[in-house]
C-alpha cells in the first residue's frame, strides 16, 4: 500500500466515523476519540479546525467510561458516571457536528472514503 493509499484509507475512516456522528450510528465521544487519534494520519495542517475539534472534545471527556473502556469500570461506577456521560454527549454533539459534516463534505468523494 503506498503512503497516498494509506492517507485515502485514514480518510475514509474519519468520513465512516464522521458520518456515524450524525447518523447516531456512532457515539459522538467515542467517534472523537478516534477522529483526535486520526488527527496526524489524515495529511492536514495541524491547526485543522475540525480535527482540532474532535481533539479538544476528547480531550475534555478523557477518563469517562466510554466504548470498550467500559468492561473494565465496575457497575457501581458506571452508574455514578452515566449522568455525566449524558451531559457530555449534549454537550459535545453540537460543537462536533459541524467538524463532522465538513470532514465529510471535504473528504467523502475521495476514492476510498
Amino acid at each position: 500500500m503506498s503512503h497516498e493509499d494509506y492517507v485515502l484509507q485514514v480518510r475514509g475512516e474519519a468520513v465512516r466515523t464522521c458520518a456515524g456522528i450524525l447518523d447516531g450510528s456512532v457515539c459522538v465521544l467515542e467517534g472523537c476519540h478516534l477522529l483526535s487519534s486520526l488527527r496526524w494520519e489524515v495529511e492536514l495542517d495541524e491547526r485543522d479546525p475540525d480535527f482540532l475539534t474532535f481533539a479538544m472534545i476528547s480531550s475534555e471527556i478523557e477518563g469517562l467510561p466510554i466504548g470498550n473502556d467500559r468492561q473494565h469500570w465496575s457497575k457501581a461506577a458506571l452508574a455514578e458516571l452515566e449522568p455525566d456521560v449524558r451531559d457530555d454527549v449534549a454537550w459535545a454533539m453540537p460543537i462536533a457536528r459541524g467538524a463532522c459534516q465538513s470532514v465529510v463534505d471535504r473528504f467523502a468523494t475521495e476514492p476510498s472514503a
